[in-house]
């Protein structure tokens, strides 16, 4: 995968975050951006992206401003904290973005965010409260920005969870389950490969569902009937867990693989 990442307002090329998004072995493209001139910022970055053609923008606080200004097509974004009142004049960005903000941020406020989302009528889920101050440097945020500019990057049926458990999923639990794993709000949930069916029937077959605490999801179960207490579930299908995966994996497999699994020996993370 291919990001390009824009600081911050005196922020250093080189920082914690795009070092972050580059570790998985993605190749990240993180321009020096002028702190004086807005203009100057956009300009630049709008140069970088003409030329390298992202798969995913991630703008940090004044960064998010920058990537909101210039021409990116349908290239998502990511923003964190994003400064969009403070530069630039664009008030509202595309549907492909999803923001992450703390609520403690004391440099850019919150409700910013918001408003932010209101303007541009985004997604349910689209902004993710993460962090514990303007920086979203802890181990946490870092984790979530890299989901979710992973998740932004794999084709979606729908953003919707109400909506998942609505629709029809029938012989495809692979795909089904990897979809709710990724959203950005299910980041604890974990992807389950395995088999399902009681051994006294002799009818076991190759399965996928989705596990968090106590919680089962498997969306291949008739509408009305697709959230179970993990023990019932057990009891009833007497599951044979194979491999678990959480959802950062579930994200980087899909990326490394280009499906939505079952994955084999040689497709499994290194």
């Amino acid at each position: 995968m291919k990001i390009l990442f824009l600081h911050g307002w005196h922020s250093v090329v080189g920082g914690v975050k795009p070092t972050y998004l580059m570790s998985p072995g993605h190749t990240v493209i993180n321009p020096a951006l002028d702190d004086d001139n807005f203009d100057a910022a956009v300009q630049t970055t709008q140069a970088e992206y003409d030329q390298h053609h992202p798969n995913v923008i991630v703008g940090s606080s004044r960064g998010g401003a920058v990537a909101m200004n210039i021409e990116s097509g349908d290239t998502p974004l990511i923003l964190l904290c994003p400064a969009w009142k403070n530069w630039g004049t664009v008030t509202s960005t595309k549907r492909k973005t999803t923001i992450l903000h703390s609520r403690m941020d004391d440099v850019i406020p919150f409700k910013d965010s918001e408003e932010l989302v209101a303007n541009s009528k985004l997604r349910e889920g689209a902004l993710i409260e993460v962090g514990n101050d303007h920086r979203l440097a802890d181990s946490k945020s870092l984790e979530t920005m890299l989901g979710a500019a992973i998740e932004s990057c794999i084709p979606s049926i729908t953003d919707n969870l109400e909506e998942m458990l609505q629709q029809e999923w029938a012989g495809l639990c692979y795909t089904a389950s990897v979809r709710w794993v990724t959203r950005p709000t299910n980041s604890e949930w974990v992807l389950v490969h395995g088999k399902a069916g009681r051994e006294s029937v002799g009818r076991r077959i190759d399965h996928a569902w989705c596990e968090h605490n106590d919680q089962v999801v498997d969306l291949t179960m008739p509408v009305g009937n697709r959230m179970f207490d993990r023990r019932e579930y057990y009891r009833i299908f007497e599951p044979e867990v194979i491999k678990k995966y959480s959802a950062q994996d579930t994200r980087w497999l899909i990326i490394k693989n280009g499906h939505d699994g079952p994955w084999d020996e040689s497709e499994q993370l290194s």
